[in-house]
């Protein structure tokens, strides 16, 4: 499998990572909530007759138990380690063109690209281009009659590199703020929920930095910094820093 076809079984995956996770943390908290009340009805029944009466009981509270955290472990197992190896580099800024050479940009959405970042992320391009592809997605769905969408790329101190997307749409209620990364959360009828949030899993996963606000003229952008140690300065040279255009 290869070109769109390829970043689109990424993006599936990625969805599908985003959507397990979310399950998980949600049966964890029901698996807690079971347990604590099962500990509160074996210690009164510890209290009563029916406890010393019938040997049953103490059995099928010790089952329950066990049961529990047999789920409990089974949720909590990993995916096996990737093989070790050499990672795949890429820059972001080859990412950015990847993504927007696939997306679905309505004719109303004018694309300024400032890519000037030459620094290198330990990552392959084709994954990273399902982070940039949601992150324009996102900022697409927010402007429904057109804008523009400016996308940048630039170096920062101690080798980290900025990607930065912003939109010229309305821009999020103040409480949406504080919740945007939330899977499945959504101001927008018909959509999943699920660009963010799969943004934010890989950025957490990676120990990089992203922040989310208004923009400097409306609309809204989020920046995502990689930092750390999966970060260094790139060896090839940057073709055109900063062009413009639509699709």
């Amino acid at each position: 499998m290869s070109g769109r076809g390829d970043l689109q079984a990424r993006e599936r995956s990625a969805v599908a990572d985003v959507v397990a996770s979310t399950l998980r943390h949600d049966l964890r908290n029901k698996l807690a909530s079971i347990r604590n009340a099962s500990f509160y009805l074996m210690r009164q029944m510890k209290k009563t007759e029916v406890w010393s009466a019938d040997p049953r009981v103490e059995t099928f509270f010790q089952l329950i138990e066990k049961e529990l955290a047999s789920a409990e472990e089974l949720l909590s197992k990993r995916s096996p380690p990737a093989a070790t190896g050499p990672k795949p580099r890429c820059r972001p800024s080859d990412a950015v063109e990847r993504a927007l050479s696939e997306a679905d940009l309505p004719e109303g959405v004018q694309v300024q690209r400032e890519l000037s970042a030459k620094g290198e992320v330990e990552l392959d391009r084709e994954d990273l281009a399902v982070l940039v592809g949601c992150l324009v997605d996102n900022a697409v769905e927010a402007m429904p009659r057109g804008g523009t969408l400016t996308v940048r790329t630039r170096d920062l101190e101690d080798d980290e590199v900025s990607l930065r997307v912003e939109d010229t749409g309305e821009g999020l209620a103040p409480e949406a703020y504080s919740r945007a990364f939330e899977p499945f959360f959504t101001t927008k009828p018909g959509h999943a929920g699920l660009g963010l949030s799969i943004i934010h899993r890989v950025v957490q996963r990676h120990g990089w930095k992203v922040d989310l606000g208004a923009g400097p003229t409306g609309g809204t952008f989020v920046e995502v910094v990689f930092t750390g140690p999966d970060v260094g300065p790139g060896s090839r040279p940057v073709g055109r820093e900063v062009s413009q255009g639509s699709k």
